[in-house]
């Protein structure tokens, strides 16, 4: 099969997924407790990552596993000049809106957080780092190991074309040894390394295009009575310890986190264990199909379709949230009108872009009129 595919599902909950990240981004808020890392070990970056890998096959998988394959490795390039172009316009409109913020309530604690102190200190070589994303702002980082994964993708798809199974292995191999040995990229000028470590992190990548080539082929996920009440026991068990037993027991995460790797960076086992449970039983609940019964599935589709706009859009309002909500006292009202509006904005811009792109589509060209 050539060209690319959407699947109305995907494109659903990775709606999903952008609106619970622009939540998330804008810490204090009352909605936050609404989404799924309140209440398992995983959050809205596995599910980013993870749906990132599907949409790659379906997306460039018809000509890189078909008969045209350099075609759809360009197509990934120009991808990832794409996405670039989008994290360091989206870090520097930040910068810009934090000193702003921090100017507008006389109050500079806001630019010393996150890796914004860098601005502060030395100019020059944040600018220089931010360029090269040796330097990432927080709430600013996922894109990073996004553009590192497409780049990595065309040898992925490369061993997916001798076998799928030979390239989820080479990717658990990578993920084994970045564990064992510390694997990670660094930063500069501040020492350290990536927070999310793209060698742990593309193994859930290889997950994701595991699946995908399965969808893509019409097999989808085979269902096992057995598999899928050890994912609901895992998620309850989840649950169970991240609400501290339902709050009577509020020390009970500390204590797991004293024994187990709860690490977000390296993506703790605990962390991918948790997600591909989550996304299993989902995929088989029946959620998908009901949720097209409902008025929010297809706004959250048109969003997730638009998703990286919407991601970019959805992060520079974060960031204004974090400066409107961060820096003076809010309340519930207050938190509903950012974050409710902040939604329609997204979808507002989501359903912008469809209808312009549909236009396009539709728009005879001049070598039909002749």
């Amino acid at each position: 099969m050539s060209g690319s595919r959407r699947i109305d599902g995907i494109d659903f909950w990775r709606g999903i997924v952008l609106a619970m990240i622009f939540i998330n981004h804008v810490p204090g808020n009352g909605f936050e407790i609404m989404t799924h890392r309140h209440v398992g070990f995983s959050d809205s970056a596995e599910a980013f990552v993870f749906l990132a890998g599907v949409s790659v096959v379906l997306a460039y998988g018809g000509r890189c596993l078909g008969g045209e394959p350099w075609g759809g490795f360009r197509a990934i390039m120009s991808r990832v000049v794409t996405l670039y172009g989008v994290q360091i316009a989206m870090s520097f409109a930040a910068i810009v809106i934090f000193a702003l913020g921090a100017l507008v309530f006389d109050d500079n604690t806001i630019m010393h957080e996150h890796g914004r102190d860098l601005f502060l200190s030395n100019p020059m070589r944040a600018v220089v780092a931010v360029t090269g994303l040796s330097h990432q702002l927080g709430y600013f980082n996922i894109l990073p190991i996004y553009i590192v994964f497409l780049l990595w993708a065309p040898v992925l798809l490369l061993l997916a074309r001798l076998d799928s199974r030979l390239m989820l292995g080479l990717s658990a191999l990578i993920y084994l040894l970045a564990h064992e040995y510390g694997w990670n990229f660094p930063t500069w000028p501040v020492a350290g390394g990536w927070f999310f470590n793209p060698f742990a992190w593309q193994f859930l990548f290889a997950a994701g295009m595991f699946i995908g080539i399965s969808l893509r082929a019409g097999e989808g996920i085979g269902f096992d009575r057995r598999l899928f009440a050890v994912c609901v026991a895992i998620l309850i068990a989840s649950a169970f310890v991240v609400t501290k037993a339902f709050g009577f027991l509020p020390a009970l995460p500390a204590q797991l986190n004293s024994v187990v790797d709860m690490s977000k960076t390296h993506l703790a086992p605990i962390r991918m264990i948790h997600f591909l449970a989550l996304a299993y039983v989902l995929y088989h609940s029946g959620l998908t199909l009901m949720a097209k019964r409902g008025s929010l599935f297809a706004p959250l589709c048109v969003i997730g379709r638009q998703s990286l706009p919407v991601f970019a859009a959805g992060s520079i309002l974060s960031a204004i949230g974090q400066v409107v909500i961060g820096m003076r006292t809010t309340g519930f009202v207050d938190d509903l009108l950012f974050i409710g509006g902040g939604l329609i904005l997204l979808y507002a811009i989501a359903l912008y872009l469809s209808d312009r792109g549909k236009v396009t589509a539709d728009r005879p060209s001049t070598t039909k009129m002749a």
